[in-house]
């Protein structure tokens, strides 16, 4: 929502009030993958977006990016998830045994910051050329 055009929910309010995981293994770049199973029950508007955009193996960062949602709080929504069975989670693929981040990780975020850029000046000029037209 655009500043000023209504109210806003805090964002613990989408956590029912929980500050902290209790899973201390999420990290912004452990995979989510949603699962077919699991406990079923009421979810929220956000569970259900998380589960998703989680079909392919996400980020927890992206899908907070992709959610509009501040990172705690998205760590938050997948180990709820995580717990009733609902999503798997697992360490990227291109992190060494000791955490270590590989080359290949810092080439796709390279390739990904480059597209990004690409699109936001795409964007922009469109918008420039749109205020000309009008």
């Amino acid at each position: 929502m655009p500043p000023g055009s209504g109210r806003r929910s805090r964002p613990y309010a989408a956590t029912g009030g929980r500050v902290q995981a209790l899973d201390g293994d999420l990290r912004p770049d452990t995979q989510v993958t949603a699962q077919t199973g699991g406990t079923h029950g009421p979810l929220t508007a956000q569970h259900s977006e998380l589960l998703g955009l989680c079909r392919a193996p996400r980020a927890v960062a992206e899908l907070a990016s992709g959610m509009d949602l501040p990172l705690g709080v998205v760590t938050l929504l997948v180990d709820e998830l995580h717990r009733r069975g609902q999503v798997a989670t697992r360490a990227p693929y291109d992190m060494g045994p000791d955490t270590t981040v590989t080359h290949a990780l810092m080439e796709r975020v390279a390739a990904k910051l480059r597209e990004s850029l690409r699109c936001d000046v795409a964007q922009e000029a469109d918008e420039e050329g749109e205020k000309h037209a009008n």
